[in-house]
């Protein structure tokens, strides 16, 4: 049963990090593979989620971080390298919005934590660039290669929004 709309006054951590795919479909794995590394980081206020999917079970945690960034496969021949896009959610939504789906993009999952958190939270999609996932399979070189430097940009974009607010001096 989902929570009834509500707002949060508390929130729990400032950065929540979602990695979803399939981790028995080769690259698909990468954005669990990254989500797990860095909840090993055990970094204070970070919370770090590997699922196969997003559902809106998730919304919950959501409604209580600042910051989320999705990290997902991205099969799009195009694509060379790690790319980091920000989501923009709707602050309001019509009431004929229909959340019935079992599996859930990005963005409506944030359309859904705002419709009943009446927060979301900022939030960026991380891909990384992949080139098979067949069932069974490992990591290929190329995912492998994008899961490093996915792993260098979380810990960028986390120093980045980790800076102290500039110091006001009264005169």
């Amino acid at each position: 049963m989902l929570p009834s709309t509500q707002k949060l006054t508390t929130l729990e951590y400032d950065f929540l990090i979602i990695g979803y795919g399939n981790e028995l479909c080769g690259d698909d794995a990468v954005g669990p593979w990254v989500a797990m590394v860095v909840a090993e980081w055990h970094l204070p206020a970070v919370k770090s989620l590997a699922v196969p999917q997003l559902t809106p079970e998730l919304t919950a945690e959501l409604a209580k971080t600042n910051y989320v960034m999705f990290v997902d496969a991205c099969g799009n021949q195009g694509i060379q390298t790690v790319q980091i896009d920000p989501i923009v959610a709707y602050d309001e939504q019509p009431e004929s919005m229909a959340f019935a789906a079992h599996s859930y993009d990005p963005l409506a999952l944030l359309n859904l934590t705002q419709r009943l958190y009446n927060h979301h939270p900022q939030a960026w999609l991380l891909q990384i660039p992949i080139e098979s996932c067949g069932l069974g399979r490992q990591l290929s070189s190329k995912a492998h290669q994008g899961c490093d430097r996915a792993l260098r940009s979380i810990e960028q974009f986390l120093v980045t929004y980790r800076q102290p607010a500039p110091c006001m001096k009264l005169a």
